[in-house]
């Protein structure tokens, strides 16, 4: 409650600066400049304001900020934009500078929404930027440029250092799917008490940046491009191989055994709880990690005595791709002209790394993410970085995505009561087709492919074994195996020996 107290009066403090600053340097109020931001998390209030404080005290603009909650941002952001006519519906209180997640820059600046800003690629310094982040800052197939990165959103695996160094585990022996369901199944065997990893299925937004790893690193895809434009790429062969890996975990109650009945949040607080092994997250961690507990941070939580290990990014049959997100800045159609000032002054690299240093995000900036990589505790995530992917640059992404969450959530529904996965694979083959047909729909692609035939597809990829390798340090030790066996063998030989022994002297009685 008091955190939230303190959150209005500093956005009160800031309107007031700002009027301060109109009466004071003869500035009109109409041209107070309109900053909107998500909450992207602790610290990340306090860390814009002062940025924009700076902005304010070195160029005598006067800045509103308004915090937004990603829940209802993009809503909120489709009605003040005026959705597809590109004119804000009340320009005095539009926003002038504009945070986006980057799937988002496509589909607004396809509706006309969005200021290009090729103006100032000199200014800012576009080539900086890291490629794949740059990549949202496009609409595809388009050459005009409407946003810049600001920082970036890498997934990666972190598991609670006490418990994997205890593991004794080579980097060699967790270094591919199999191997890692190989771990986690061991860990399982081994201690009943904590959660080895968790894939969320229950009121959860993140499903698609789960699945994109798996789906990737076998050579698949959300989506294809042929010549007849865009279409669905979940049923095709190397997107099913690589979600039979995620639907094992998934649905498993030993290797995830929370998973079905959580979200990605839930189960990020029972690994801070130190009651999971392995967390499939952001860096923003590693920051809150170092924040006390009165301000929100988790300095005195069980993760941070015990610490957090990045586990090796895992390999597939086409290598390692894992997923890149983040967010953007954009100035809408409307705004006012001073707007370019502040734009360019949050994306300097200076003002960049203050503020993604506060949230623990990276920075989209390579220069300064070359920095961050002297941080053992980053530099792993920077190298997972690397070998990122992010979702296509495409307007009708943001309803695919929406698609591929409820799929995700409905999966979920499925498998919480199921016995197996076998025992309801009759509706996982039909949400896969129905969730398949849905994205073609909405991208406007006339189905090929018949149900009957795309069925018999599902079953043979999807539900097909896969390979679970467990680490040789993790095995139960051969000798230990032999000497179980030898003395099985040699309690089964007593047994027999006292048998016949008994029988012979039974026989020598009744003779007497």
């Amino acid at each position: 409650m008091s955190r939230s107290l303190r959150n209005i009066f500093v956005s009160l403090a800031l309107s007031l600066a700002g009027v301060a600053w109109a009466a004071g340097f003869g500035v009109p109020g109409g041209d107070t400049l309109s900053l909107w931001v998500m909450d992207n998390g602790l610290g990340s209030r306090r860390a814009v304001s002062r940025i924009v404080k700076k902005f304010q005290r070195e160029t005598k603009i006067p800045v509103n900020i308004r915090f937004l909650n990603w829940g209802e941002a993009f809503a909120e952001i489709s009605t003040v934009l005026g959705g597809s006519e590109g004119a804000a519906s009340d320009g005095a209180t539009g926003p002038d500078v504009l945070q986006l997640g980057s799937t988002w820059v496509p589909y607004f600046a396809s509706s006309g929404n969005l200021a290009p800003l090729d103006p100032y690629l000199e200014q800012v310094g576009a080539t900086r930027f890291f490629k794949e982040s740059f990549k949202a800052a496009r609409v595809a197939h388009d050459t005009l440029v409407y946003s810049f990165p600001w920082f970036v959103d890498v997934r990666a695996l972190y598991a609670n250092e006490k418990l994997w160094k205890e593991l004794s585990l080579q980097k060699e022996e967790v270094d591919s799917y199999p191997e890692f369901l190989g771990v986690l199944r061991a860990f399982a065997k081994k201690d009943s008490t904590v959660a080895p990893f968790a894939l969320p299925g229950k009121g959860d937004w993140t499903g698609p940046q789960h699945m994109a790893p798996f789906i990737w690193s076998f050579g698949g895809d959300f989506l294809v491009k042929d010549s007849a434009g865009y279409r669905s790429g979940l049923l095709d062969s190397a997107t099913l191989a690589g979600l039979a890996y995620y639907i094992r975990i998934f649905g498993d109650r030993g290797l995830s055994p929370h998973g079905l009945d959580e979200n990605s949040v839930q189960n990020t607080e029972r690994f801070i709880r130190g009651g999971q092994l392995v967390l499939y997250g952001t860096s923003e961690i590693i920051r809150q990690m170092e924040i006390e507990s009165e301000d929100g941070g988790l300095k005195d939580a069980p993760i941070t005595e015990a610490g957090v290990v990045i586990v090796e990014p895992l390999e597939g049959d086409k290598g390692i791709v894992s997923f890149v997100g983040g967010s953007h800045l954009v100035m809408p159609k409307l705004h006012k002209a001073s707007a370019e000032r502040l734009l360019c002054y949050l994306l300097r690299a200076d003002n960049m790394d203050a503020y993604t240093r506060q949230v623990g995000f990276l920075p989209a900036d390579e220069s300064i993410v070359n920095i961050w990589d002297k941080d053992a505790r980053y530099s792993k995530i920077i190298e997972t970085m690397k070998n990122g992917k992010s979702f296509p640059n495409i307007p009708e992404w943001v309803a695919i995505e929406g698609i591929l969450i409820e799929f995700s959530n409905a999966l979920g529904d499925v498998l919480r009561d199921a016995s197996s996965l076998s025992a309801v694979e009759d509706q996982v083959v039909e949400l896969f087709w129905n969730t398949h047909q849905k994205i073609n729909q909405s991208l406007g692609y006339t189905e090929t492919l018949s149900k009957s035939s795309a069925v018999s597809h599902i079953k043979e990829l999807l539900l097909a074994p896969v390979e679970e390798v467990v680490p040789q340090s993790m095995a139960v030790p051969a000798e230990e195996q032999g000497g179980s066996i030898l003395v099985f063998v040699l309690v089964v030989a007593i047994a027999a020996v006292a048998a016949v022994g008994g029988m012979v002297l039974s026989m020598l009685i009744r003779k007497r």
